[in-house]
């Protein structure tokens, strides 16, 4: 009997420890609850009686010393501090609530002097340390954590400790000097993050100047460390950024001899220069690949992107009419040398193109093209670039239907797909020259959701086009010849194209197709290098027709005649500046502004 007395009274006692536990519990989430109304007094009451309990005083002390920092009990809360440090003097973590007691006090002294003790008796733990640091960035002393991390460093002997911290925290506190050293160190040690740390610099760099700190920074640096390959590279990439792309290739061709490489990255930056319009530096990239042989992995890329190089600059001087001869022989070179195959698909193509386009040798590019349908293992997208360059010499060829059924099997093997959209647009356009309006108004309108912003563009336009012009109860004599006109300047027919156009104006002096003569106009002359006449005719259907739809395509136009062709970059940059502040949701806004900012001289 007595022994059931007894458990019964270890049971009660059990009973009622357990239930004022429960209770205290709900204190805490109640004390939190009034903290997050404001409702501090009443939040202090419960938090320091919770805090008195042996069990709960670590649990309630962070909540009654925010309580009290709110109330600004400052004695209150430094005695409680006070009182915990010297109850439990190796905890540096409690310190730093004594901080923030001074700095909320505005005792900048007594905080400092505090901080220097902390580091003074910091443990030789990362994660201590962490904790401490991570404690400083909850009350937002950000440059008290950074000393920590950087104290924390000395005490564990190890100058690569908390580099991702500290380069979060250079960043926040936008010091790019500290954050510029940190960044130098982690790709110095681990060269792995490379591609991390240039694009800390990307985003945390904003001028020319910001580089060249880096770049004088990168060549002390290597003078010690002559062998390190990562800032090797990090120079040569800041060489890019500054816009010295001579001593970006210098570099690069260093570190690929130096490490007997295969050639990647000189690949890689041929190609970054010749985004950049840097052709001659690009070439000279492309060329010291070539010279590695042609077991190369490179070779065969290196000799086709050397083409395109040539391609793009007659392209843009206006010139591959004149270069025609020596591009094709050129093309026919590589097909010589390395055969009819996947990889030099390029070359078939442009071939075709020159010879088409430029040498009116439309059954040599028609025999290339149907030869390149059976080159082995190309894929749906290849096969479909192929159909379209034929197609397209069938426009030449005045063979409309043919290219409209090739077209028709491209859309129909590749839907909802770029090429596939393209192959739509182009059959649309057929349907346009052959005055079939309303179809190729409603094959446009599906378009104008297409995943290409260009076609969409395109489409639109001539969605547009036919929309304001077309009337279903007139016989829209003016629109079907200017869709004659329009054809025939697909066929590089251009006396007969301007001919035409003027028949429009002539018979119909008052359409309101005007402004899109004066716009296929000054195509044509574009088209026949007479640049000056373009020019006119873009500049009078911007004055003219200042509610055209064509107005952001001329005054672009007009931009890239002046840089690419006329090379007078001043008159350009006007007419980009123009573009953009105009016209801001223009499709060629974009890189408008990026022809803009290279011929400021902006780094990019």
């Amino acid at each position: 009997m007595f022994v059931k007395k007894i458990l019964l009274s270890i049971l009660s006692i059990l009973y009622i420890s357990l239930n004022v536990f429960s209770q205290d519990n709900e204190n805490i989430v109640y004390a939190q609850q009034l903290f997050g109304n404001g409702e501090y007094e009443k939040a202090k009451k419960i938090y320091e009686r919770l805090y008195q309990n042996k069990n709960f005083k670590e649990i309630a002390y962070d909540g009654y010393m925010n309580t009290l920092f709110k109330l600004k009990e400052y004695d209150l809360a430094e005695k409680v501090i006070k009182k915990e440090i010297k109850d439990d003097s190796g905890n540096q973590n409690l310190k730093v609530y004594l901080i923030q007691l001074y700095i909320e006090k505005g005792d900048k002294p007594n905080a400092d002097k505090t901080l220097n003790d902390l580091l003074g008796k910091l443990p030789p733990n990362n994660f201590s340390i962490s904790q401490i640091a991570n404690n400083f960035y909850r009350i937002n002393q950000y440059e008290y954590a950074a000393k920590v991390f950087i104290q924390g460093r000395k005490v564990i002997n190890s100058n690569n400790a908390f580099s991702f911290e500290l380069i979060n925290l250079y960043k926040y506190l936008q010091q790019k000097d500290f954050l510029t050293q940190e960044l130098i160190n982690l790709v110095e040690t681990q060269p792995e993050y490379l591609p991390s740390v240039k694009s800390n610099f990307s985003r945390a760099y904003q001028s020319n100047e910001d580089y060249q700190i880096l770049k004088s920074l990168l060549i002390k640096r290597l003078q010690k460390n002559t062998d390190n390959l990562a800032l090797s590279e990090l120079l040569a990439w800041t060489y890019i950024q500054i816009k010295e792309f001579n001593l970006a290739l210098i570099q690069t061709i260093s570190i690929d001899k130096r490490t007997d490489g295969n050639g990647a990255l000189l690949f890689q930056l041929a190609a970054i220069l010749k985004d950049e319009y840097q052709y001659a530096y690009a070439q000279k990239a492309y060329e010291q690949l070539i010279l590695k042989g042609k077991n190369n992995p490179y070779y065969i890329s290196a000799q086709i992107e050397l083409l395109k190089i040539k391609q793009e600059q007659a392209n843009n001087k206006g010139s591959i009419g004149l270069e025609a001869a020596a591009l094709e022989t050129a093309y026919e070179a590589v097909l010589t040398e390395f055969g009819y195959n996947q990889r030099t698909l390029f070359a078939v193509l442009e071939l075709a193109k020159v010879k088409a386009n430029y040498l009116n040798k439309l059954p040599a590019a028609e025999k290339l093209l149907l030869d390149a349908l059976n080159i082995p293992r190309l894929n749906p997208n290849e096969l479909a670039e192929v159909k379209l360059e034929l197609a397209d010499v069938n426009i030449l060829n005045n063979n409309p239907w043919e290219a409209s059924l090739l077209y028709g099997q491209i859309e129909k093997s590749l839907p909802n797909t770029v090429l596939g959209q393209e192959a739509k647009f182009r059959n649309a356009k057929i349907a346009f020259y052959n005055a079939d309006f309303k179809w190729a108004k409603a094959q446009l309108d599906v378009l104008k959701a297409s995943t290409s912003q260009l076609i969409a563009n395109d489409a639109l336009d001539l969605s547009l086009l036919i929309q304001e012009h077309f009337d279903e109860d007139s016989s829209n004599n003016a629109l079907k010849t200017y869709a004659k006109a329009e054809f025939l300047r697909e066929q590089h027919l251009h006396e007969q194209a301007l001919s035409k156009l003027d028949s429009v104006l002539k018979a119909y002096p008052n359409t309101d197709l005007a402004d899109d003569i004066l716009l296929s106009k000054a195509k044509i002359y574009e088209a026949k290098r007479d640049y000056k006449q373009a020019i006119s005719y873009y500049e009078k259907l911007c004055n003219d027709f200042s509610n055209s739809i064509w107005i952001d395509d001329a005054i672009y136009n007009i931009g890239i005649i002046y840089q690419d062709k006329i090379q007078n970059n001043q008159s350009a940059s006007l007419y980009y500046e123009k573009l953009i502040k105009d016209h801001p949701g223009s499709i060629y806004t974009i890189d408008a502004r990026k022809r803009f900012r290279l011929l400021r001289g902006d780094s990019l």
